[in-house]
């Protein structure tokens, strides 16, 4: 029998909307916490502020994801939810953030340049974000779903799922409204000493990790995996932060000291990881030639899946130590590069001669015979072509194609599709240069996604997905978690949806 699919959690029991943003924000101003009751559904039309240091916002009671509580925008054109800026020992746990971004609604197309959750900045010690569903960032300009800004100290992101942040270059994941350009991250930092730990992270489109400087920080046992949206990098070193400038004559070398990034999945399965572990500004961008990362620590990580584009890549680094990480991917499509010069072709571990100053490197890096600048494969401009709406509109590689085509059959029919559909919607995509959203509205129109999830308008994509991925993190949070009832190491949770995927029919 065909199922009908709810935009929303099928599951919630509770209360839909019954208190208002204006209610919960006189509480925290009167220092008070939040404390939602189990299916409850908040809608705001503004960010909800925390005020007192040790304020907290969570579920009463929750032990399954499907007793969460739910905070998330109302149709609009806010940016962010939560604003913990500066306010110490604050703590979130136990919820379902959305910020509801198919429901961005600002006939003008821009969206708002500031991250979805705020953490950090000065006098934010010891926040913490655990156990949370964070989804639909309706962020714009790079910002992360889960930013902590410059100025903190140990402040804690464990065990969340991160799904869906940003639209991607070639529009994957676009609102109706939204115009380039709204990419952004999973999660992001620029605080020292922050721990960021066993995350899921789906679908960010600018960097899955992004580590700003932060001295101390620590970011291990994550995943970060590409299943429908482009991401230009998975966990990435590469910013010259202005915050952590060290005192040296030439002003171009930033404090990385004590930054250990250890034991993290990066896995390009369905769409394109541009880079997934750069290190170095220049590895990014050519203008950030010339500027160097000091004192990192990358060690034990893996790179997998069939759609990477580069793995390991280092350029403007010094007194870093990269060891024991590994490679199984499969790398295709030459990065931008610089005008009328190519980087060279995609390969696991590359370094730049020269821009590595006194790094221990592992054995399998390559120097570069061309270059290494600009790896990623994103440009718009420099005679790049863009469909009518301004995204990129550019070939795949063949390798990129099948991944794409293999991963959409699995989360839409839940199979592999035949030699036959591969071949015929692997060259559909090349020879259109469709994105993958688009091959997804195809299957919608199926008979056998019909028969499996009844009708559902191709328009609705995102909020099918959206309910979709939730229901299947529930149910996969429940059964995988650890014999003492803890949250399941991220890797677990990854290869349970998958396998739920596969069976799911």
């Amino acid at each position: 029998m065909a199922r009908l699919w709810l935009v929303m959690l099928p599951w919630v029991p509770g209360t839909w909307g019954a208190r208002g943003g204006d209610e919960l924000q006189g509480m925290l101003d009167a220092g008070s916490d939040i404390i939602l009751e189990p299916g409850e559904v908040i809608e705001l039309e503004e960010a909800l502020k925390l005020r007192w240091r040790g304020q907290a916002i969570y579920t009463r009671g929750a032990v399954a994801v499907s007793d969460y509580g739910v905070i998330r925008h109302k149709p609009g054109k806010a940016g962010m939810l939560i604003d913990a800026y500066g306010i110490g020992g604050v703590r979130l746990h136990d919820l379902i953030l959305d910020a509801n971004r198919m429901e961005f609604g600002e006939p003008e197309g821009v969206l708002v340049q500031e991250p979805m959750i705020s953490l950090g900045g000065a006098g934010a010690t010891g926040q913490e974000i655990r156990r949370c569903i964070v989804m639909n960032s309706r962020s714009a300009g790079g910002w992360g779903a889960i930013h902590i800004q410059e100025g903190g100290d140990g402040i804690v992101v464990e065990d969340n799922v991160v799904f869906a942040s940003g639209a991607d270059i070639r529009g994957n994941g676009r609102s109706p409204y939204e115009k380039p350009f709204g990419w952004g991250d999973g999660i992001s930092t620029a605080s020292r000493n922050t721990l960021i730990r066993n995350n899921l992270v789906y679908d960010a489109t600018d960097e899955g990790i992004m580590v700003q400087g932060g001295p101390g920080s620590i970011v291990g046992g994550n995943v970060i995996a590409s299943i429908s949206r482009e991401m230009l990098g998975g966990i990435a070193l590469i910013d010259p932060f202005g915050y952590y400038k060290m005192d040296t004559p030439d002003g171009k070398r930033f404090d990385y000291r004590g930054v250990v990034v250890e034991d993290n999945w990066i896995i390009a399965i369905g769409s394109r990881i541009h880079a997934g572990l750069p290190m170095g500004g220049a590895a990014w961008h050519p203008n950030l030639g010339g500027t160097v990362l000091v004192g990192a620590t990358v060690r034990n990580n893996t790179i997998s899946g069939e759609a990477g584009g580069y793995g390991y890549v280092a350029n403007g680094i010094d007194g870093f130590t990269v060891t024991g990480n590994h490679s199984d991917a499969v790398y295709s499509g030459q990065g931008d590069g610089l005008p009328g010069r190519l980087p060279d072709p995609p390969s696991a571990f590359l370094f730049e001669r020269g821009a590595v100053g006194g790094s221990q490197l592992q054995a399998e890096f390559k120097p570069a015979i061309e270059h290494v600048t600009k790896v990623l494969r994103s440009d718009r401009g420099r005679g790049v072509p863009v469909d009518a709406l301004g995204y990129r509109d550019a070939g795949y590689t063949a390798l990129e194609a099948e991944a794409i085509v293999e991963t959409a059959w699995l989360e839409m029919l839940g199979r592999s599709p035949s030699s036959a559909e591969w071949a015929h919607w692997a060259g559909w995509l090349s020879g259109t240069h469709a994105n993958a959203d688009s091959l997804r509205r195809c299957l919608m129109t199926s008979r056998e996604f019909i028969e499996r999830f009844g009708y559902v308008n191709p328009l609705e994509l995102h909020g099918w997905r959206s309910s979709r991925w939730l229901e299947l993190i529930s149910s996969s949070v429940g059964s995988s978690r650890t014999p003492d009832g803890q949250w399941p190491e991220a890797r677990a949770l990854h290869l349970k949806l998958i396998q739920t995927l596969e069976r799911d029919r």
